[in-house]
C-alpha cells in the first residue's frame, strides 16, 4: 500500500516556460545533479523526494520537474511507498500556473537500481477550443492515430509521446502523455 504523502512543495523555477504543446522531453539517460557546485541548482521537487528517501531517480526528476515547470510557480504533492522506497514507484503531481494559464502534471518514476530511472508524465490541460481546433493548432506536428473509442481522439509524436483529446462542454482538455526510458 502506497502512502500518500501531503507534503504540499510551493516553488518558482528559472526562466521560460515549458509547456508548448509539441515540445517533449528527448529520452535518455538524464544529467545527474551531483557535488556542491551542482546544489544550488537542484529543484525543489527533487530535494524533498531527495530527503524523502528516493535516491535512484535524482537526474529524471530533475530532467522532468524542470521541463514541466521552469519559469513558473508550481505546487506538489508527493505520492510514496511506506518502505523500501528506492525500490518501487514514486509519484507526483503538480499545479503549474505561469500567470496567463494553469495546468495539472503528474509524474511517475520507476528506480532501476543497475540502469537508471524509466519515468512517465501526463499534463493535464483545458482549452477554449473544440478538440479539432486544439489538433490543428496547438499539435499540428502530431499524427492522427484514431479514436480510442467514440469520443477521445488519440494523436500520437513517435513512440514514447501521445496526446489524448477529449471534449469538455465547448472546450477540450488536452492530456499529453510521455515514457522516458533509459537507455543501457
Amino acid at each position: 500500500m502506497f502512502i500518500r504523502l501531503c507534503l504540499i512543495i510551493s516553488f518558482f523555477l528559472g526562466q521560460g516556460a515549458a509547456l508548448a504543446a509539441s515540445e517533449s522531453l528527448q529520452p535518455g539517460r538524464p544529467v545527474q545533479p551531483a557535488g556542491p557546485e551542482k546544489a544550488a541548482k537542484v529543484n525543489p521537487l527533487t530535494n524533498a523526494l531527495g530527503q524523502a528517501g528516493v535516491v535512484h531517480c535524482q537526474g529524471r526528476i530533475q530532467q522532468v520537474a524542470d521541463f514541466l515547470s521552469t519559469g513558473m510557480n508550481s505546487g506538489a504533492t508527493l505520492l510514496l511507498p511506506p518502505d523500501h522506497i528506492n525500490d518501487h514507484l514514486v509519484s507526483a503531481s503538480m499545479e503549474v500556473f505561469d500567470g496567463n494559464a494553469m495546468f495539472y502534471a503528474n509524474m511517475d518514476f520507476a528506480p532501476l537500481v543497475a540502469y537508471g530511472c524509466d519515468a512517465t508524465y501526463e499534463t493535464v490541460v483545458y482549452w477554449p477550443n473544440s478538440c479539432d481546433v486544439v489538433a490543428k493548432t496547438q499539435f499540428k506536428q502530431a499524427k492522427k492515430a484514431g479514436k480510442m473509442r467514440q469520443f477521445i481522439q488519440a494523436l500520437s509524436f513517435g513512440d514514447s509521446l501521445q496526446i489524448f483529446l477529449m471534449p469538455a462542454g465547448a472546450g477540450c482538455v488536452s492530456i499529453k502523455k510521455q515514457a522516458l526510458f533509459d537507455q543501457f
